[in-house]
């Protein structure tokens, strides 16, 4: 019953069978009204049809989100709560239509997991990352009802073919769009809007051949995180990302725009950003690459052109190996290949903070035809090869290099 208030999660389990059972596959059809419940779990050749009357919000009692299932947390697997909406090794799943998606999270809801606990314990998610780097199988990093990882949103699972399209998600626990070691996923057309706490918009992680088209993303954490496991975990799982294209999306507040990292491990390759809007004083840095000698990622072959930038806090482009452990690690970060093509920036502290290693240098960075209307600040470059300007022009004047003067500083480690 579409009332907000009777739990329809038994209801929407049947619906999936029964349409999974269908010649063909079948349409789940959410029609007017609010309809609460717990976890959906998407079933092979369904589409879950939300309708623009229609919100679909999720239950704030965590016990409805176990058995536990494979998830991901930050780039390390576990078994653990549910994210809201969920598909393993499915193939063919949808979740279309205008209406909402409402996690309900607050300050008091999902949020307040992020504390510290009061008897100074180990975090579950600190536990988590120590279990990864000791090797533990997967199947016994269990973490039950009373552990704090939160749930993601959506998270479809070793899944093939995938579309999210035109709905709007608000309120979520933590990471909202993430698909792990899917191949062919598009996201199109979504709006997202949600600004607590490692509310990253989308993150693929361990993906092949992404499109994420004309959304909109305003977050409390990086917009849009193209990510392939973390340290241990991402050398066993051997997933890059590879073959990703950004278009036509706006971008409002965040930590980052189009952002690589920080769980890197497996690498990033084959990344195209093109003809997007970012603009907000709430957004850090409109492109953000994060690395360090744990993670040991490489990235490579990244084009972005035809990107207009209203303002950003801090610098227009970042790409950064002191990010979290920095240079504590056995592991040499690579940084190989960025284009940046058409770039308009109307204000940013400063154009670039490049800060690589003196045995690991950031290589073969390009900016061609760019403007920068206002950059307060001079740039930092650290330890770069290859950098290179064509008919580029900074606060009024062509210049052929980075603006000099700028001490490097500290990783920002906000996002």
């Amino acid at each position: 019953m579409p009332d907000g208030r009777t739990l329809a999660t038994e209801a929407f389990a049947k619906a999936i069978a029964a349409a999974s059972r269908a010649p063909g596959g079948g349409r789940v059809v959410v029609e007017g009204g609010v309809w609460l419940t717990g976890p959906i779990h998407l079933r092979s050749n369904v589409e879950l049809h939300v309708d623009r009357d229609s919100i679909i919000r999720f239950a704030r009692d965590p016990a409805l989100y176990f058995p536990p299932v494979l998830t991901r947390m930050e780039g390390n697997e576990l078994m653990g709560i549910s994210p809201f909406i969920y598909a393993l090794d499915c193939e063919n799943v949808a979740i279309t239509g205008h209406g909402v998606l409402d996690g309900q999270a607050d300050r008091e809801h999902w949020w307040n997991w992020t504390r510290s606990p009061a008897d100074g314990s180990e975090r579950p998610g600190a536990r988590l990352k120590r279990l990864a780097e000791e090797q533990v199988p997967v199947a016994k990093r269990v973490f039950g009802p009373g552990s704090t990882i939160r749930p993601q949103f959506i998270q479809p699972y070793r899944c093939r073919n995938v579309l999210i399209e035109n709905v709007t998600i608000i309120r979520s626990p933590m990471w909202e769009i993430h698909p792990v070691e899917c191949e062919n996923v598009t996201i199109r057309g979504v709006t997202i809007s949600s600004h607590g706490p490692n509310n990253d918009g989308c993150d693929p992680e361990s993906c092949r051949d992404v499109l994420i088209e004309n959304c909109l993303f305003d977050t409390g954490d990086d917009c849009i995180a193209i990510k392939s496991g973390r340290n241990a975990d991402g050398r066993r799982l051997k997933r890059p990302t590879e073959n990703v294209i950004v278009s036509g999306c706006t971008f409002a507040d965040g930590h980052g725009g189009v952002t690589l990292g920080s769980e890197i491990t497996g690498g990033v390759r084959n990344v195209f950003v093109e003809n997007c809007r970012m603009d907000s004083p709430q957004l850090n840095t409109a492109i953000r690459f994060k690395n360090n000698a744990a993670r040991g990622g490489t990235l490579e072959n990244i084009h972005v052109r035809d990107v207009t930038v209203g303002q950003v806090g801090r610098a227009a482009i970042t790409i950064d190996y002191n990010y979290g452990e920095g240079a504590k690690g056995a592991y040499t970060p690579v940084f190989r290949g960025l284009t940046v093509e058409r770039m308009v920036v109307g204000r940013c502290q400063r154009v670039l903070d490049l800060q690589g290693f003196a045995h690991a240098p950031i290589r073969d960075i390009r900016l061609v035809d760019c403007t920068i209307v206002r950059a307060a600040e001079p740039d930092i470059v650290s330890h770069v090869e290859g950098l290179r300007y064509e008919n580029v022009r900074r606060n009024g004047e062509a210049v052929t290099g980075p603006t000099p003067g700028a001490a490097v500083e500290p990783a920002d480690m906000s996002g």
